[in-house]
């Protein structure tokens, strides 16, 4: 699957809350995706670029982006005109002069997206490119499948959340996933007080009522009708978050408001930001609430790692540290994989496929692996388990165990 390419992941259409004929689609770039990527193989070689766009250069003719691209393609037609197979070497050189107008595109400044991909493959002439509104490391690869690790990474701090900014008026619902955000629903607050009686004349008892009385009578009515339409909301807010499988969900407004809603939505883990953002773009909603989302995925980051130790420590189903996560893995029964996003790892790969650290016996016959951490993340995603880059802080407790660790299935 790919993303402004030849190939499309698309969830599917949705419809808002109210407003039947409104429709999207969302590109979804989750496991599935992963492993469909990483299941682009070719051996004489799968070229990957990576590539961030800083949008304070579109003017320039020569952006620094493609610049730097550039002298990496360089680097890699170097490696290549020095291979003693002529064949191999011919087949990636005249590939990447095919490649050279989607290389121009990729660094195009006019081009779509901050953080951009393209994977090809030499010997079939299979392509894909990918685009987010988030960074990406810049790199160029030629290995004999796609290098995702970038791409990995990258959307491991830009998960599908869902804000949902809750006011007077209603609830509103941006998803925001990759760097990009998109309002996908509201849910308003229509109340007909038209046949309501009003509350004049004497009160209880004979006595005269004020007409600041009688206001406070009428706004709490139309309060506990909030109240009740907030508790109403939550299971269609409920089945969004399924929908579109938010990782994280932000509830902004009115702490009054915001308490009720998250109370009828329990189990669903929120967040309650008290900010009133819900008359801005959707852009401009999720920029204003960037730190307490950062901060939202380095909690549940930090509590998977908590998760993890306890099960290992404990006996349960959980390890800790390279060595042991690889055998593991190897065995294939990791569910859930854990690394640290400043990790580095070398190590070895046998003639049966299984990952080694470098503590490999020498009467074993390996094949030097000089980036393990892509060989476990291919590893995983093959074996259909899930996968999680850790951010800096999140990983520190596993800094003892070289900052690998891993949920598992048995």
């Amino acid at each position: 699957m790919s993303v402004n390419g030849e190939i499309w992941a698309i969830r599917g259409s949705l419809e808002s809350e109210g407003e039947p004929n409104a429709r999207r689609t969302t590109v979804e770039y989750d496991q599935t995706f992963l492993r469909d990527l990483v299941s682009m193989k070719d051996e004489v070689g799968v070229v990957s670029l990576y590539t961030t766009a800083d949008p304070t250069e579109e003017a320039s003719a020569r952006p620094a982006w493609g610049i730097r691209l550039r002298n990496e393609l360089s680097a890699i037609r170097e490696q290549v005109a020095s291979w003693p197979d002529r064949d191999r070497r011919t087949a990636v050189l005249s590939r990447l002069e095919e490649l050279e107008p989607d290389i121009r595109d990729l660094v195009d400044a006019a081009e779509s997206g901050i953080g951009r991909a393209l994977f090809a493959a030499v010997s079939d002439g299979e392509l894909r490119k990918i685009s987010l509104q988030v960074p990406i490391q810049d790199c160029a690869v030629l290995e004999s499948t796609a290098y995702v690790r970038p791409l990995v990474t990258a959307m491991a701090t830009s998960a599908p959340a869902g804000l949902v900014l809750v006011s007077r008026d209603g609830v509103r619902l941006i998803d925001y996933r990759y760097g990009a955000a998109e309002d996908v629903a509201r849910i308003a607050f229509d109340l007909d007080t038209e046949d309501w009686r009003q509350m004049r004349g004497p009160g209880p008892g004979g006595t005269t009522q004020t007409d600041s009385t009688q206001v406070d009578r009428y706004q709490r009515r139309i309060d506990d009708h909030l109240r009740r339409f907030m508790i109403g909301a939550a299971p269609k807010v409920g089945r969004r978050v399924a929908a579109l499988s938010w990782t994280d969900v932000l509830l902004i407004g009115d702490p009054a408001l915001t308490e009720i809603l998250a109370g009828a939505m329990h189990p669903t883990q929120v967040v309650q930001v008290d900010a009133i953002v819900d008359t801005l773009s959707a852009v401009e909603a999720a920029k204003h609430v960037a730190a307490e989302l950062s901060a939202a995925r380095e909690r549940r980051d930090a509590a998977l790692v908590a998760r993890v130790q306890d099960a290992a420590l404990s006996g349960g189903k959980g390890v800790l540290g390279l060595n042991q996560t690889l055998a593991l893995l190897n065995e294939g029964r990791v569910d859930h994989l854990l690394l640290d996003e400043n990790g580095r790892w070398t190590g070895a790969r046998g003639a049966d496929g299984f990952l080694y650290d470098d503590q490999t016996p020498q009467s074993m016959v390996v094949e030097q692996e000089p980036d393990l951490g892509e060989r476990m993340i291919e590893a995983a995603l093959d074996n259909g388990a899930r996968l999680t880059i850790l951010g800096t802080e999140a990983a520190r407790p596993l800094a003892a165990h070289k900052g690998v660790a891993a949920l598992l299935r048995w």
